[in-house]
């Protein structure tokens, strides 16, 4: 008897399994039945033909009670377009006899590789997914992307004065290397992409002369999407950066845009005698490393942004500098062990560089901290360390107990931290407005920061009108009044 019982048992529990796997495996070729999609277009960002783009993936659903067959997968083009696609890990521009149990989905792959189309500018290419069900049903997605025809440039050495073209983007692996006693042109609406770690060594001279309306941008190659909200465009670390080599001199950054590198524009201890670089009207934003960088150079930095950097927004080790009408920032998301907005100093590894003149006139020196200024001085009497700050905004954390001189060197300034005067201020920090507070937006869930000043900045009409000659428009072409300018590279707006 226990016999027959456990055969019965089996038997039932055999017919179940049976019956179970045939109503799994039953499909419908009703016109009725459709297949759904994520989005019914699917955009690639721009991409530079000849490159591969990344890769987007997206589910096709079937939310029937039955299971669907699909007779075929194709691309209309048949792969001309450069779209190509893989289904649960099958490649082909062609791919048939696809099931999809019910209310289950399917995974797909799409990539391109644009073709060169011999064009400046950016052309829409476009292809379609044609779903082809066993009922006869067709079903599509859209396939879009920018293709950009580029100029590739891998380790190239410029070894003649050499002029670029703003016609079509540069991309650039490796490097990009400017000679000694050779000069590269950039002219205004220019974009040049480097590839992971590549970069900009200047042994010559470069000349980047952009305008209000056509910038020169550096900046990396990645034109996707790390997430939906976030582009890679505003990452740090996605190339290299400029370096102005020992020899290299006279150079000229005006409206230039660089960002997103390991730095932004690195000087080392120079041979050259005379003015190391001129940087005007430009951004250097979002860097791993330093944002300027310079070691006894002779230079000049007017109506510019220098924010977000992992290490300090700007390092002077030692030289004669000059910044006006600047914003120097330091916001850097990625680190919070990061630098400060400004560190000044005359020495390095106990070898003095003087610091013959680093002075700051109408600018904006702040950032996250109560104590975005940093300043190194050797003891030693005979070292220049003549650094002031005039009509500035700046954060920085005073004692009352410095020297005299080192009070001085910021007393014509406002300090947003706390009054001079005030050993032990018992300011709140929702008495003072510093850091992000002075800025129109600083987006740290989306990664965007616009520097532009806020209703609330103290920076509002503490400038000095005298140094309105060096910069008459702000970064962004608007009218500086003569009296009592903003401090920064941004006239206030409504």
């Amino acid at each position: 008897m226990k016999r027959l019982t456990y055969i019965f048992v089996c038997m039932m529990a055999l017919g179940a399994l049976l019956f179970s796997c045939s109503e799994e495996e039953q499909f419908t070729s009703s016109t009725n039945a459709r297949l759904c999609f994520e989005s019914d277009t699917v955009r690639f960002d721009t991409v530079f033909t000849t490159i591969g783009s990344s890769t987007k993936r997206f589910k096709v659903f079937n939310r029937n009670k039955d299971g669907l067959r699909i007779s075929s997968i194709r691309l209309a083009s048949g792969g001309a377009s450069g779209f190509r696609i893989n289904v649960d890990g099958h490649s082909g521009t062609t791919l048939s006899d696809i099931e999809i149990l019910k209310e289950d989905s399917l995974f797909i792959f799409a990539d391109i590789i644009g073709k060169p189309k011999n064009d400046d500018s950016p052309i829409l290419v476009r292809d379609s997914l044609i779903f082809r069900l066993e009922s006869g049903i067709q079903q599509q997605i859209i396939l879009e992307a920018l293709g950009q025809d580029v100029i590739i440039l891998k380790a190239q050495t410029i070894t003649s004065d050499t002029k670029l073209s703003p016609a079509r983007p540069y991309l650039i692996y490796d490097s990009l290397i400017v000679a000694p006693d050779v000069t590269l042109t950039i002219p205004e609406g220019t974009t040049l992409c480097f590839h992971q770690k590549a970069y900009l060594g200047v042994h010559g001279k470069i000349i980047c002369n952009g305008s209000l309306e056509q910038q020169i941008t550096f900046r990396g190659d990645r034109t996707d999407k790390i997430f939906p909200y976030l582009p890679y465009d505003r990452m740090d670390a996605q190339w290299g950066g400029i370096t102005l080599y020992s020899t290299s001199g006279d150079n000229y950054f005006n409206y230039v845009d660089i960002h997103g590198g390991n730095w932004g524009i690195d000087c080392p201890e120079s041979e050259f005698i005379g003015t190391k670089f001129s940087i005007e009207n430009s951004i250097i934003h979002n860097v791993k490393g330093y944002g300027l960088r310079e070691m006894y150079v002779a230079g000049s930095v007017i109506n510019s942004q220098i924010t977000n950097a992992g290490k300090d927004c700007v390092r002077l080790v030692g030289g004669y500098l000059d910044f006006i009408h600047c914003t120097i920032a330091q916001l850097y998301p990625w680190n919070g062990e990061h630098g400060t907005a400004l560190n000044f100093t005359n020495f390095q590894d106990s070898i003095i560089y003087p610091l013959e003149h680093a002075y700051f006139y109408n600018c904006i020196i702040t950032g996250s901290s109560k104590d975005e200024i940093v300043g190194s001085q050797i003891e030693n009497a005979d070292a220049a360390f003549n650094a002031k700050f005039l009509n500035s905004l700046i954060n920085i954390k005073m004692t009352g107990e410095e020297s005299e001189a080192i009070q001085q060197m910021f007393a014509s300034s406002v300090n947003e931290v706390a009054p001079f005067n005030e050993k032990n201020s018992t300011a709140k920090d929702d008495d003072v407005v510093w850091g992000k507070k002075n800025f129109k937006e600083a987006n740290t869930d989306i990664y965007f920061y616009d520097f532009q000043l806020d209703t609330l900045s103290q920076a509002r009409g503490i400038g000095n009108g005298e140094y309105v000659n060096y910069a008459p428009t702000d970064l962004l072409g608007r009218q500086r009044p003569t009296s009592k300018p903003d401090a920064g590279c941004y006239q206030y707006a409504e």
